[in-house]
C-alpha cells in the first residue's frame, strides 16, 4: 500500500510536485495580500489540507485499469476545508488538489480529457463550500455528496467522449460503460461519510471554520 509513496520521493513526479505547490504557495500570498479574506491560518490550513488529501491518495484500497482508484478518504480533508471557508475558497484548494492528481498518476489522452478528469473533477470539491452555513452534523453530508455527484457527472463525460472504445466487446453502449467504470466514486464517497460520521473526527475538522465575527454594540 505504502511502497507507491516510497517510490513517488525518488521520482520526477516528486519535483513537479513541488513545483506546482510552490506555484500554488506563490499564487495564494498574492491572493491573500490583495483579499484580506485568505488569512495567514487559512493559507496554512489550505496547505496542510492538501499535503494531508495527497499522502492519503496515495493509500489505495484498490486501483481501477483505465485510471481512478478507492483510497482512504483522500478527499475529505479538502472537503473539510471548503466547508470551512466556503465556495470560492475551496474551489481555490480543490483545483489545486486537481493539478497535484494530475501529476501523482495520470492517465491522459488529451488536454480536454486531462482538465475534465483532474482540474475540473477535483475541483468541483470546492461545492462543499455551499453547505458552509449548515451545522456540521449536516453540512458534511452535504458538501460529500455534491462533490461525488458532480464528480461522478465529470468523469462519466470524459469516459464516454475520450474513452468510448473501451466499451467495444462488452456488449455496453459507451455511456452505460462509462456509468458503471465511475461508480467507483460512489464507494469512495461512502467511505468518507462512514469517516465523516465518526464523532471525534467530525468535531476535529470542524475545528478549522474561523470563529464568527462579533461587532461590540455602538
Amino acid at each position: 500500500m505504502f511502497e507507491k509513496f516510497a517510490d513517488f520521493a525518488q521520482s520526477w513526479t516528486a519535483w513537479a510536485t513541488v513545483i506546482v505547490l510552490a506555484v500554488f504557495a506563490a499564487a495564494m500570498i498574492v491572493v491573500m495580500r490583495k483579499n484580506p479574506k485568505w488569512t495567514t491560518q487559512m493559507l496554512t490550513n489550505a496547505a496542510l489540507c492538501l499535503a494531508l488529501s495527497f499522502i492519503l491518495s496515495y493509500i489505495k484500497l484498490f486501483e481501477l485499469p483505465q485510471g481512478g482508484s478507492v483510497t482512504c478518504a483522500s478527499l475529505l480533508p479538502v472537503i473539510a476545508f471548503a466547508y470551512a471557508y466556503g465556495l470560492a475558497p475551496g474551489l481555490v484548494v480543490g483545483f489545486a488538489y486537481g493539478l497535484l492528481q494530475m501529476i501523482q498518476d495520470p492517465w491522459i489522452v488529451g488536454f480536454t480529457q486531462a482538465m475534465l478528469d483532474y482540474p475540473i473533477a477535483f475541483g468541483a470539491i470546492g461545492l462543499a463550500g455551499l453547505a458552509h452555513k449548515l451545522p456540521s452534523k449536516y453540512g458534511f453530508v452535504v458538501g460529500i455528496v455534491l462533490v461525488g455527484i458532480v464528480r461522478f457527472v465529470c468523469h462519466t463525460v470524459s469516459g464516454v467522449v475520450f474513452f468510448a472504445s473501451y466499451a467495444e466487446g462488452t456488449g455496453l453502449s459507451p455511456l452505460v460503460y462509462s456509468l458503471s467504470y465511475n461508480s467507483f466514486v460512489f464507494v469512495d464517497l461512502a467511505i468518507d461519510l462512514v469517516v465523516i460520521a465518526i464523532p471525534a473526527v467530525r468535531r476535529a475538522l470542524d475545528r478549522m471554520r474561523p470563529a464568527p465575527v462579533t461587532h461590540a454594540a455602538q
